[in-house]
């Protein structure tokens, strides 16, 4: 091999690497982000699963939900160690359902977190995304 040789096997290695090293902010963001709405979906499933039990173990003349506002509040931080995550329940009745079909006691379930947005090179996040689970509860 000659001197040459090294000198274009360097140069075409060292374009592959400045490349790859242009790729790292990208990669550190994806890492964040997927973090984030991971204990995101962590925390919402964990509120939708307090609420599941809430109505599986109160009493029939008893409605939890109808309550649910007192007994859910929403919350600009939850408790350490997720601090930087909110979370909020909301509860919507669905009397009526398709082609006017009544449904009483059917009650829509819906549950919002929210955790800080990727911020470019350390900075404080602009804004915050939100992973939002729902689901329907009845009567037993």
């Amino acid at each position: 091999m000659t001197l040459a040789e090294v000198l274009a096997a360097l140069t075409l290695l060292s374009v592959g690497l400045v490349a790859m090293v242009s790729l790292l902010p990208l990669a550190g963001f994806g890492v964040h982000e997927g973090g984030y709405r991971s204990g995101a979906t962590f925390l919402a499933w964990q509120r939708l699963e307090q609420i599941r039990h809430a109505v599986g173990t109160a009493e029939p003349s008893n409605d939890p939900l109808a309550q649910a506002a007192l007994s859910f509040p929403d919350e600009p931080a939850v408790a350490p160690p997720h601090g930087a995550f909110g979370r909020s329940v909301r509860v919507q009745d669905c009397g009526l359902g398709c082609s006017g079909v009544q449904t009483p006691g059917v009650r829509q379930v819906t549950v919002t977190v929210t955790y800080p947005a990727g911020a470019p090179h350390g900075a404080a996040p602009m804004h915050r995304n939100a992973v939002t689970l729902s689901t329907y509860i009845g009567p037993r």
